[in-house]
């Protein structure tokens, strides 16, 4: 059975090689830059009402990198413990993931 992984740390070197190790072990994953709200609203707390692209272009650091994993459900359980040992539980790299399982999938990864 498929399932998905959704991993959310903090961006920094040491993240970007664990994603490293993973990529070299062969798995892959859609990787996006995030932030939390709050830092979202408290950058531009004069123009909070919304956030548009202009908002984006001007960081240059983004706080947060959420990548989302889907893959037979041993190989999850691989991926979960790369990232449990490269974030030292998530005390050296902060940071969460959780999964689930996907009942109905289609598609070719």
């Amino acid at each position: 059975m498929k399932k998905e992984l959704h991993l959310v740390l903090e961006n920094c070197p040491q993240a970007f090689q664990t994603l490293e190790e993973l990529k070299a072990k062969g798995f892959n994953a859609t990787v996006l830059s995030g932030e939390s709200l709050r830092h979202a609203v408290d950058y531009y707390p004069e123009e909070h009402h919304f956030l548009s692209l202009r908002h984006l272009e001007k960081r240059d650091l983004l706080e947060s990198i959420f990548v989302i994993f889907i893959a037979d459900g041993e190989k999850i359980d691989q991926i979960k413990e790369i990232i449990r040992r490269d974030t030292g539980d998530f005390h050296d790299i902060k940071g969460c993931m959780y999964s689930q399982p996907i009942d109905d999938y289609e598609g070719s990864i």
